[in-house]
Formats: C-alpha cells, structure tokens, sequence
C-alpha cells in the first residue's frame, strides 16, 4: 500500500519534486495521510474535477495552537470566509471514497491549520489565498522520510500536471516558506 496525503500548498509545488519531512512545503492539509493500493492515475482523476471545480479560497490565520498528543507542535489556525475548507474537504474525500479509498481515519473535527517549519511560518493576521491542491505520497520506496509530488491542480483552473510532470503554472498568492529560520509568510498584495 502506497500513503498519501492532500493538500492546500502555500507555495507552487511541482510534480515528482521530493523533499524530507523537515523541508515539507508550507500547506494546510486538506485530508490527513491515507493508505490505499489505487493507482496514482485514478487518484489524479478524481482529483482533477475535484479541483476544476473548486475556486480559490481566500481565508485568514487567526491565531497559534499546540497540536499533537504533547502539544509540542506549533500550528496556526485559518479561517475561510464561509465554509469554502470543509466543504473542499467534502467534496475531495467523496471523490476519493467513490475511487475505493478507505478514509476511516479521517478525522471528524477537522480543524484547517498550518504547521510552522524551521524554514517559515504564517502569523495571525496573515491574509492567504488557497488557490492550488497537490497530491503527495509520503515515504516512497527510495526512502522512509520523503514526500514526492504525485499530483498538482490549481483551484478552479483546466490546468494542472496530475502525475504527468512538469510544472503546474504560475500559482500562489500566498508565498511562503523562505529560507531564512524567520521568514514569515508573504500577504497578497492588496
């Protein structure tokens, strides 16, 4: 079985781009980690008219919270303007249950967040513009401890690489994840 996880990237992402979990792109995870034995094609099917028919979503960084069984990870909490990310969610887990992903693990109180990294952040305040969905598979066979980019669409659009390489196009109004240990999030211009 193969894992994989959805996301809302901060930043373009690239299909068969790797990174280590210290690297991971900054994102707000859409659908936690999944196990399944269904081909990366037919996953980048359904998620191809899952993201066709979404938009952009615009939404803010509200504030900070402690995740995890020790509350030892920091994550900032985001907020669309209506329920634009529950319903993305939705509308995603639909399509990959109708693909004959088990999504028993999901969770039900699903609470948007990003996960700060070494290499950036989001602060409360922060205006972001959600506008692209990437597929990724977690510790692929080279290796235990990295992603690879198997699927990229931007919200709304035709485009997008599902698996066939390349980039997806200019995206991301919501740059993030700079090299520097401080670097904030960049805002949209407004």
């Amino acid at each position: 079985m193969a894992r994989f996880v959805l996301v809302l990237p901060l930043e373009p992402l690239v299909v068969n781009d790797t990174f280590t979990v210290a690297q991971w792109p900054l994102h707000l995870t859409l659908v936690e980690p999944f196990e399944t034995d269904v081909e990366v094609d037919a996953l980048n099917a359904a998620l191809t008219s899952v993201a066709a028919g979404a938009k952009p979503i615009p939404a803010d960084v509200v504030e900070d919270a402690m995740f995890g069984p020790r509350k030892n990870i920091l994550v900032s909490l985001v907020r669309d303007d209506g329920d634009a990310l529950p319903a993305l969610r939705a509308v995603a887990m639909a399509a990959l249950r109708e693909r004959a992903v088990d999504l028993g693990h999901s969770r039900t109180d699903y609470r948007p967040h990003i996960t700060a990294k070494q290499h950036g952040r989001v602060r409360e305040g922060d205006r972001l513009v959600l506008d692209s969905l990437a597929l990724v598979r977690l510790r692929p066979p080279e290796t235990s401890h990295h992603g690879r980019i198997v699927g990229s669409w931007p919200l709304g659009g035709t485009g997008g690489t599902g698996g066939t390489g390349g980039a997806r196009g200019a995206r991301g109004t919501a740059a993030a994840g700079a090299s520097a240990p401080e670097t904030d999030a960049k805002r949209p211009p407004t």
